[in-house]
């Protein structure tokens, strides 16, 4: 399954210290009308909650850490969810012993970022449950 799309427009921008990233992007999706497109984001965290998909029971075993961490890398894009834009983001997190964790990100509250929204063009993937994972992919 493929599809072509063009660079429609890029947004960037920067939360606030107290910020939460997922609902904050949510919103950005939702208010400019982006249903397709990537995240990109760089910064700090003083909160993060992140998940890992446990593949054998189908659900998202997630963890807080309320601890400083830098972003090492959000990476994310945006298609539609039950009819709204709907970001899907990742992201890689530095402890302060220079550690690495990562996976979904459920939630995290910004000490200092700074994003990129790249629209595209064209008709978005919409996502429906995929019986074969148990997850909600993109569907033709």
């Amino acid at each position: 399954m493929l599809k072509e799309f063009k660079i429609k427009r890029i947004l960037q921008g920067r939360l606030f210290r107290g910020d939460e990233i997922v609902a904050s992007i949510t919103n950005i999706a939702k208010e400019k009308g982006i249903t397709a497109g990537l995240i990109n984001g760089i910064g700090a965290v003083e909160m993060a909650k992140i998940g890992y998909y446990e593949q054998k029971t189908r659900k998202y075993m997630s963890q807080e850490f309320t601890e400083p961490m830098e972003i090492l890398s959000l990476k994310g894009n945006v298609s539609i969810k039950d009819g709204e834009p709907f970001p899907h983001i990742h992201v890689v997190l530095s402890r302060e012993d220079y550690s690495s964790i990562g996976g979904h990100l459920f939630e995290a509250q910004v000490f200092a970022f700074e994003f990129e929204i790249i629209e595209f063009e064209g008709t978005a993937y919409e996502r429906g449950f995929d019986e074969d994972t148990g997850l909600f992919l993109w569907k033709g």
